[in-house]
């Protein structure tokens, strides 16, 4: 197949679907995996006992580190589904691109 205007006008958006579709399937696996679900769970149990315990003994300390600690777990879980959301929304530009490029 020779390399001709209409060959490259057909290659790019083919491979802008290609892309778009990886892309695409990225983020929804991103946003619909619960691959971080079990250790936030088990993170904010094991914090809310340690904030339960340093407030009946009084240790400020204790009870601060653990409300950083559901922080952080809570941040993880949103960063997660933003890279996810963001995915999706280069896999569907792509996927307009090559639409636009083929129109």
């Amino acid at each position: 197949m020779p390399i001709t205007l209409e060959n490259i006008r057909l290659l790019i958006p083919i491979a802008q679907l290609i892309f778009s579709a990886i892309f695409l399937v990225a983020g929804l696996r991103k946003l619909l995996a619960k691959e971080y679900t079990p250790s936030a769970r088990a993170l904010a149990s094991q914090s809310a006992r340690i904030g339960q315990k340093g407030l009946r003994q009084n240790v400020s300390s204790i009870s601060q580190t653990a409300s950083a600690l559901l922080n952080s777990v809570n941040q993880l879980v949103r960063t997660s589904a933003g890279v996810g959301a963001f995915l999706v929304l280069v896999g569907l530009f792509f996927m307009l691109s090559a639409y636009w490029i083929v129109k």
